[in-house]
């Protein structure tokens, strides 16, 4: 698939031009100057997709047959083209054991944290930066079920359950990403109607779908203009734009932009590549799983700027908090309450 030649173009120096002034955004956020002009050029860009009418609705190719992780690696990690792996999940303990009901049975009893993010929850309330709450696991699962709105994103469980981790094809992960390191583990679970709004972030992930239907908006990240992130130094971008386009007043030329649109099914497998946008929206009670990993190359390759950004600019953590709770901190709790709040590498 020759996405990058599907997707239309945004002129190159004005994406430069944004790229740029959104960095220095970071070190001079009061600076009016640097704001007005960041503004022109966004609007600039805004301009420029719009004389192409609306926006087109890409599927995301759904993969059918095997694949090697090399084949995978050179065709869709290397060029950042997300793909769905049909049924790839279909062998791994995770999908055939995993329900409400076993959850219910072997954790229900157990206190969880819900952390609703500022820019990743649907909630209106989430007006600082996070928002927690503790429930009985049992009591979070059938609220789920009855449809109620509590929605359990990138969350750690699989640190506090360890032997669930055991359910994973970790030798797919490994060979998939290249990698023998780095591999985080979130776990998403929500009702039918809760959304995870639009958001990117540094590490390429695969979502493994274990029950229930997702549908996703994808967005790249050469289209970062019209999402117009805060520069909050998070360790993620946020976008208020709508993917129902109701708000396009707010995000001139978001209707004009081409987008991908995947809906996952259970057992299904999601490559979702280094800051591509999206949007997750459930369709049913779903429990699925983020397995995030580590790829150097496909980082700066997809966003130079805003690799740099979180390298050098990022302040919740900043890099040398993430390296420190990473890699050195020996207390187990202050380092999960630390990495399970912000990351280098997260979400």
């Amino acid at each position: 698939m020759a996405l990058a030649t599907e997707l239309r173009r945004v002129p190159l120096k004005d994406r430069a031009m944004f790229d740029a002034l959104f960095i220095l955004e970071h070190y001079l956020r009061r600076a009016a100057i640097v704001k007005n002009w960041k503004e022109q050029v966004r609007l600039r860009i805004a301009a420029h997709v719009k004389m192409e009418g609306r926006g087109k609705i890409i599927p995301v190719e759904r993969l059918r047959e095997k694949i090697s992780a090399a084949e995978f690696i050179q065709r869709y990690l290397r060029k950042g083209v997300p793909v769905i792996l049909d049924k790839g999940a279909a062998d791994w303990p995770c999908t055939r054991q995993w329900s409400f009901d076993a959850f219910k049975s072997r954790f229900g009893s157990e206190c969880i944290k819900l952390v609703n993010k500022i820019g990743l929850s649907d909630d209106d309330f989430i007006d600082e930066r996070e928002f927690s709450e503790e429930i009985e696991f049992g009591a979070f699962l059938d609220q789920v079920l009855s449809g109620g709105r509590k929605y359990m994103r990138f969350s750690p469980l699989l640190e506090k359950f360890p032997e669930l981790v055991e359910d994973f094809d970790r030798k797919f992960l490994k060979e998939m990403s290249g990698n023998s390191w780095g591999i985080t583990y979130e776990l998403f679970i929500g009702g039918n109607g809760t959304i995870t709004p639009l958001h990117n972030a540094m590490t390429p992930f695969f979502f493994a779908n274990i029950c229930g239907i997702k549908r996703w908006t994808l967005i790249p990240c050469r289209y970062l203009a019209i999402m117009n992130p805060s520069a909050d130094g998070a360790n993620y971008n946020h976008s208020g734009a709508a993917v129902d386009l109701s708000n396009t007043d707010q995000f001139p030329g978001f209707d004009c932009i081409d987008r991908m649109e995947a809906v996952l099914e259970p057992s299904d497998v999601l490559f979702n590549p280094s800051w591509m946008w999206h949007c997750v929206q459930n369709e049913a009670p779903t429990i699925g799983v983020r397995c995030g990993f580590v790829d150097v190359r496909s980082m700066v390759k997809e966003s130079p700027a805003l690799a740099f950004i979180r390298v050098f600019a990022a302040r919740n953590p900043s890099m040398v908090e993430a390296l420190y709770y990473a890699l050195i901190k020996k207390n187990a709790s202050q380092r999960t309450k630390r990495l399970n709040t912000a990351s280098i590498f997260r979400p």
